[in-house]
């Protein structure tokens, strides 16, 4: 490992504005490393875009057919109003958009990769490392990758903390729209404020959610909202973009039953007509089966670094989601904290990053690699499953 080498990939891969839909600048910088390095790699394109300064996800392969491991991280970011970068090094903390969120994994997964080559060592089963785009929109990378690659074991490296998690939340999106009547600003009792109904339904939402701490766990919040005119009168329509997170068991069908729920409630307690909602986006959630074999080399790469096996859930969306097979496993682990993910605050400490990628390396080597016991002879791996 070169930790040297991967701060400095990491800072000059933070330091590229790539929102999503404008990832090359980012993804340039972890192209041109394994270029150096004189690793060979594909660029996929991404079908759904137009844009030809794309040249979409970037996907390493080493080792036989079919692959055994595939981690996967996504260059984009969310975007801000400015492009300013506000990169900062504050002793160990480095501060800036897609530190945690997550470029720090990236770099980390990529550092991995880079000692693994470099140490000579003979991959037995297929490895796959791949960085994506789109993910903070809809997953269209990952959505591509998924029809190039299948595997028995996928690591996503969102922000854990570098918890394995192996439970992974819902993600449900939903726009909701109110009707009112307009009167004169200064008469507002002779007209029905779509904003003040459209603020008592989203009230009723978020008691019949819950919150996270019920036995429902149901994660509720209201992103967007907007309404009424420039006119001086009372608003006679509102629109509000709403996020659900839920527990893994969680079905579409209960979320919509919570909506409906809140706005029978809304209805019977205020004036409010025309109240209405629609879906955006729905990702169910997973659950790993806590006895899976495949498990085996994962706890291993763990116990090899000296680190807790405490299995987490993942209580956002993320890629991982589409990579979900029942016979399959899929785990969310990465450096970081998704609290700052997203926000002008966003850090990643470089140790946590240094020590994801030796994690990263020994999961390569736990699930890739053939071992042997100490008289030289080969040791079949009884997690390895057809």
């Amino acid at each position: 490992m070169d930790d040297e080498r991967l701060s400095t990939l990491l800072t000059d891969a933070v330091d590229q504005y790539s929102p999503s839909y404008a990832e090359e600048p980012a993804m340039s910088v972890f192209a041109d490393r394994l270029a150096e390095a004189g690793i060979p790699f594909q660029r996929q394109p991404v079908p759904e875009r137009q844009d030809a300064t794309s040249h979409g996800n970037l996907v390493v392969s080493l080792g036989p057919e079919p692959v055994e491991l595939l981690w996967v991280g996504h260059v984009d970011t969310v975007g801000f109003s400015d492009e300013e970068q506000d990169t900062l090094l504050d002793g160990d903390t480095l501060y800036g958009l897609g530190t945690a969120d997550m470029k720090g994994a990236c770099a980390a997964a990529i550092e991995a990769l880079l000692a693994t080559v470099a140490s000579g060592v003979e991959l037995d089963r297929g490895l796959c490392v791949a960085l994506v785009v789109g993910e903070e929109e809809y997953g269209d990378g990952a959505a591509t990758l998924r029809e190039l690659v299948e595997s028995s074991i996928t690591v996503v490296g969102e922000p854990t903390g570098l918890a394995p998690c192996l439970d992974h939340y819902g993600y449900y999106e939903c726009r909701l729209s109110a009707k009112g009547t307009q009167a004169h600003a200064a008469l507002p009792e002779l007209g029905a404020n779509a904003i003040h109904t459209m603020l008592a339904w989203l009230m009723e939402i978020l008691e019949v959610a819950g919150g996270p701490e019920t036995p429902r766990g149901v994660v509720v919040n209201p992103r967007e909202i907007s309404g009424g005119t420039t006119g001086f009168v009372v608003a006679d329509s509102c629109e509000a973009l709403l996020d659900v997170h839920v527990p893994a068991t969680t079905r579409r069908e209960e979320i919509e039953e919570l909506i409906d729920e809140a706005r029978t409630r809304t209805h019977e307690k205020t004036r409010a007509t025309g109240l209405e909602f629609e879906e955006v986006f729905w990702a169910p959630g997973f659950s790993n089966a806590p006895d899976s074999p495949l498990l085996q080399p994962m706890r291993a790469a763990f116990e090899r670094r000296g680190l807790e096996w405490r299995p987490g859930v993942f209580r956002s969306h993320s890629d991982a989601s589409l990579f979900y097979r029942p016979d399959a496993l899929t785990m969310v682990c990465g450096p970081g904290r998704l609290e700052v993910a997203h926000t002008r605050q966003e850090h990643v400490e470089l140790s946590q990053v240094r020590e994801a990628a030796r994690l990263y390396a020994a999961m390569i080597h736990e699930t890739c690699v053939r071992k042997t016991d100490r008289h030289g002879d080969t040791e079949e791996n009884t997690w390895q499953t057809k």
